[in-house]
């Protein structure tokens, strides 16, 4: 995690349609399967005698977000009609257009490659853009009222509207909070070069970037420099999503490993504070204790962790911790602690958890907190 960690995911769904069955929270009216296609990479949407919507479900109960969809659809039909839709009633709704308009002596083609509607509570604004990258306003409107939101298709034409991929997310920028007034933040691409730099303003406690311009999701990271001269850097780079909300900590990252079923490979599973993770079953007739082996990383470019403490704070009637010496359990107890983490090293040590028997249940649940804290130096 280096200098941020993840709040809150900016990402709410994204789909490149690659899947024959549609997700579960769209909503299609009619509900027709001849009318719409997915899989190979698109959402193909068809004409007919009715128009066809496609709402996203939770849509309609988020306040602020950013809906991003490229597509490709060209009507050769005066009163076709394809795009985004905000539906609240008959008489109040929003449509981000694509047609044809034959109003002028000319037919022009009113077609976009990206659409997005960006919701504000109530307001609505409507954009458009050639790459994804760069964008421009259609305009704006307010509604009240519980929307539906999504895709829809009108008209009898036989030109099929191709939607290769949805971008739900928080908003277009990436916050880091838990700053100080004049701490300075640059954001890194992945090879470490300063792409923009941001100053935490008096009162404030975040800085945010806007991730409009750059590849998605970003391959980054961010360098802080605080009013003390004092600089922080983490190893490597992150994804970062539109709308992510980053805390800026300095803490080694803890992980175990979890076995791939299908490939056999080991892969790490990041632990984030104050999350819960199922760690495996221990079913009567099975073994009575599971140990797992954990592992702290400095993941910073320059300073160390002292005094590195991971101390049980419940469920120790059924769980213990151990210092790993030469891959095995030492003496279980308590806590445990690492003298020091240089960058990139690592410290493992071990986690004992007994099942807990029972007269009148096959399984029962064993819970309990691990608390990490320590020195930066």
């Amino acid at each position: 995690m280096g200098v941020a960690r993840l709040k809150e995911s900016g990402k709410i769904y994204e789909d490149s349609f690659t899947s024959h069955s549609l997700d579960a929270n769209w909503e299609v009216l009619p509900g027709d399967d001849s009318r719409y296609e997915t899989g190979q990479g698109h959402l193909t949407l068809k004409h007919g005698s009715d128009p066809i919507y496609m709402f996203y479900k939770p849509l309609t109960a988020l306040k602020q977000f950013v809906m991003d969809v490229k597509n490709n659809y060209n009507p050769e039909t005066e009163g076709c009609y394809g795009g985004v839709v905000v539906f609240i009633d008959e008489h109040n709704f929003m449509e981000i257009e694509e047609f044809l308009d034959t109003s002028l002596p000319t037919p022009l083609l009113k077609s976009y490659p990206w659409i997005r509607l960006m919701r504000e509570y109530n307001y609505y604004s409507a954009y458009w853009s050639d790459d994804g990258l760069v964008w421009h306003i259609i305009g704006s409107i307010e509604l009240a009222g519980a929307p539906k939101i999504g895709l829809y298709l009108k008209g009898e034409g036989d030109h099929p509207m191709i939607v290769e991929q949805v971008r739900i997310n928080r908003s277009t920028s990436v916050y880091l909070d838990n700053l100080t007034s004049g701490t300075q933040v640059e954001l890194l691409d992945s090879n470490g070069i300063v792409l923009e730099s941001r100053v935490c303003r008096s009162s404030a406690t975040e800085v945010q970037f806007n991730m409009d311009t750059y590849p998605y999701p970003l391959e980054g990271s961010f360098r802080v420099k605080l009013v003390d001269g004092n600089q922080y850097l983490g190893q490597g780079s992150m994804k970062l999503y539109k709308g992510d909300l980053m805390l800026f900590e300095v803490t080694p990252d803890m992980y175990y490993k979890e076995i791939n079923a299908e490939t056999g490979e080991e892969f790490d599973v990041l632990l984030y504070p104050n999350t819960d993770r199922f760690l495996g079953y221990l079913t009567t007739g099975g073994s009575r204790v599971q140990e797992v082996r954990m592992y702290a990383r400095n993941p910073m470019a320059s300073g160390e962790f002292r005094d590195v403490t991971f101390k049980l704070m419940n469920g120790m009637d059924k769980v213990q911790i151990a210092p790993d010496v030469d891959g095995m359990p030492g003496a279980f107890s308590y806590s445990v602690t690492a003298f020091k983490i240089l960058p990139g090293e690592l410290y493992s040590f071990w986690l004992r958890m007994e099942r807990e028997e029972s007269q009148d249940r096959y399984t029962s649940q064993v819970k309990f907190s691990l608390q990490m804290y320590s020195t930066y130096v």
